[in-house]
């Protein structure tokens, strides 16, 4: 018997996926070193006076017995492993095993037998693997290479879906059910289309018929496409689930969050993207809840052996499956969200051994790829909807473009959709949350839809700068993390941004002093981006001197104290910079330079003030005698010729920006900013 052809089961220890043999030769059960010392090491080992010998009588290295969770379809309970040394396969079911179990291979069918049920396991015929390497940058001799590796993996790429028992999609009802819809009327066009996908999918093996005290109904909708509306093709096959749904305990797991799922990928070297033949065919249905799929047509009831859309917990269960699947990689080189897969490798040396070792993992758990929708050996691609290189992380062109040819919303719902389509893009856009406050207002509760001008310009302005969006550095966790704060916040990394965060304030927190809302705003953007730096270093950079204090500072009030207390939680160096020098942050939510640098200090109000220039009304702030004290504080609050206790109170009711005082509290919404204007000067604009 060729290694090819040895009997191999899928099977779970401990909810880890292991590829098992089934060894009739074999008296025990047994698992090797490697995996015990990789996955199960937790659990006590065993010590045992056993011997084992190979079946030519050599002695064996035993370092054990384990007790592990064994999971194959219906069949569950503990069961006791021997862990051998240098053992050439992961996982051996021995003659102990198949006795307790009852389970039997039938080796000619190729069949793994329960009693009353029958799993098939046949192979499909195994053609060449033909691969398009046109858009890849790979030679020759490593498109060769490539080309070698898919063929040794030829059952993978079949043109039928595969079908794993990894993990079983059921259907928890408890006590409630059955349900019972009548059948949608159709005209006679659809109705001989139903008749088409049910013929199809009896063929393929994803439904049977039934008799079942369930029932459901066909949906057919139309797909966006150019196909004749008599084309089978032209709809989607699906079934309302609603009732069945409404009486079905829902699973918990989670999916990923896509903001971390980018945060951590690893290379961007070489890159590979994986798609999984219509991926939720390839889960089975429970056996004993196959009868709650049925679906009623005219032609009889039908139900599924594979799991269909529309089955609420359809998703979670998909992306536990592969989650469990792919475990031994998933973190290393690949990031799974549901069907999208990634591999990502340093050189296509690595990625050659990272393929190979996803492809054993799919192969074995009975899983197939599509491989016209695989993208091979890129050094960019798309994932989740954005553009992934070695430069950073961008936008897709074409997904702007639907945003960008959006008209103006007609009312609050569409509103809400255009908020909904642009807040994914919002890590690209500094101060996201304040150019959209206009849209967010008409999205409160009660609101009446009143498109104003001012809706109108932050409509134009969110989507002019989406397709100016920059392109984002991934995270390199081995460097310095900056993070400039203003209400808004970036985080960067060697002068480039890795992701943009903004938000505006509630009505009681614009109550709050300055050094509150600074000290909010740092708290947020920390919380915000802890997921990139969590317990490393992370350099924290305001133009507010006061919050570089404030783990030292005395006299605070309850509210800072929670929060000194909790930038305790993080590892921060602080640093101050004053004034121009702050020049991220001021753009970060204020937007404070484009209304007060240069020009934007008109002609006029310089000439109504009876000075020349911006830097002569700098000079007479610096020197007034009301305000210069706050000026020279807040512009080095170690200067000994001011009264810093005094000062440190006084200063909260001013902001230095790029070298001007002006007002705090106006700081921190859309509304104008409001310069401090210099007792000398007032009396040439008519002010006290």
């Amino acid at each position: 018997m060729t290694p090819v052809e040895l009997p191999y089961v899928p099977i779970l220890l401990n909810e880890t996926f292991i590829t098992a043999l089934w060894d009739t030769g074999a008296e025990k059960s047994f698992i090797s070193e490697e995996v015990y010392r990789n996955y199960f090491s937790y659990r006590p080992r065993q010590k045992t006076k056993d011997r084992v010998v190979t079946a030519q009588g050599a002695p064996c290295s035993h370092l054990g017995r384990v007790e592990l969770q064994i999971r194959i379809r219906e069949f569950q309970k503990p069961w006791e492993f021997h862990i051998l040394d240098n053992m050439q396969y992961q996982c051996i079911l021995g003659i102990d095993f198949m006795k307790a179990s009852r389970l039997t291979l039938d080796f000619d069918q190729k069949s793994l037998i329960i009693p009353d049920n029958l799993i098939k396991q046949l192979p499909k015929e195994e053609k060449p693997v033909d691969i398009d390497l046109t858009e890849s940058k790979l030679g020759d001799e490593q498109q060769r290479q490539l080309k070698a590796l898919f063929n040794n993996f030829k059952g993978l790429f079949s043109d039928q879906p595969g079908l794993t028992r990894v993990v079983y999609h059921e259907i928890d009802t408890g006590d409630k059910g059955p349900v019972v819809s009548r059948p949608y009327r159709y005209d006679r066009v659809k109705q001989g289309i139903i008749d088409y996908h049910i013929d199809k999918m009896l063929r393929d093996g994803t439904i049977c018929p039934i008799n079942s005290p369930y029932a459901s109904p066909v949906v057919l909708t139309r797909k966006k496409n150019d196909l004749p509306p008599d084309s089978p093709e032209a709809y989607r096959f699906a079934i309302d689930y609603r009732k069945l749904n409404g009486i079905t305990k829902y699973p918990r797991y989670p999916l990923p969050v896509i903001d971390d799922l980018l945060t951590n990928i690893p290379h961007t070297n070489v890159m590979f993207t994986l798609d999984l033949r219509s991926g939720y065919f390839q889960l089975a249905i429970s056996p004993r809840d196959i009868e709650k799929t049925a679906f009623i047509t005219r032609n009889g009831t039908f139900a599924f052996l594979r799991m269909p859309f529309g089955l609420s917990g359809a998703a979670p269960n998909f992306q536990r499956t592969i989650d469990i699947i792919l475990k031994p990689v998933i973190g290393r080189f690949v990031l799974v969200y549901m069907d999208d897969v990634i591999i990502t490798s340093p050189s296509f040396k690595d990625h050659l051994d990272h393929l190979t070792q996803v492809f054993t993992l799919l192969r074995d758990a009975g899983l197939t790829l599509n491989k016209e929708k695989c993208h091979f050996a890129r050094d960019k691609l798309k994932y989740l909807g954005l553009i992934i290189s070695k430069e950073g992380i961008e936008t897709d062109n074409k997904k702007i473009r639907a945003i960008t040819e959006m008209k103006p919303p007609k009312n609050n719902r569409e509103v809400s959709k255009f908020l909904g389509m642009t807040g994914w893009y919002q890590k690209f856009i500094p101060r996201y949350a304040d150019i959209c406050e206009p849209l967010y207002q008409l999205k409160k509760k009660g609101a009446k839809f009143n498109w104003s001008g001012e809706a109108q310009d932050s409509f134009d302005q969110i989507k002019r700068t989406l397709t100016e969006a920059p392109i984002l550095q991934l995270p390199n966790f081995s460097e310095q993390f900056n993070l400039w704060v203003g209400i808004g916040a970036v985080l960067q990394q060697n002068q480039k941004p890795i992701a943009f965060a903004s938000r505006t304030l509630n009505k009681a927190e614009r109550n709050y002093t300055v050094t509150e809302r600074e000290c909010l705003a740092v708290i947020w953007a920390l919380n915000k981006f802890k997921t990139y730096f969590g317990p490393l270093p992370v350099k924290v950079i305001t133009d507010h001197a006061a919050l570089t204090k404030l783990t030292n500072g005395k006299n605070l009030s309850s509210r800072m104290i929670r929060w000194a207390l909790k930038l305790s939680e993080f590892n921060i160096e602080w640093e101050h910079r004053p004034g121009v020098q702050n020049v991220v942050a001021d753009l970060l939510s204020r937007n404070p330079v484009d209304s007060v640098e240069g020009s934007q200090i008109s002609c006029a109000a310089l000439k109504a003030l009876a000075i020349n220039s911006r830097e002569q009304f700098i000079k007479e702030q610096r020197e007034d005698p009301e305000s210069g004290h706050i000026y020279r504080y807040l512009e080095n609050p170690d200067d000994g010729s001011v009264n810093a206790t005094v000062c440190e109170s006084w200063s909260q009711d001013f902001k230095l920006i790029n070298g001007l005082l002006f007002y705090a509290k106006y700081f921190s919404t859309l509304g104008e900013q409001r310069v401090y204007i210099p007792g000398s000067l007032r009396k040439d604009i008519g002010l006290r």
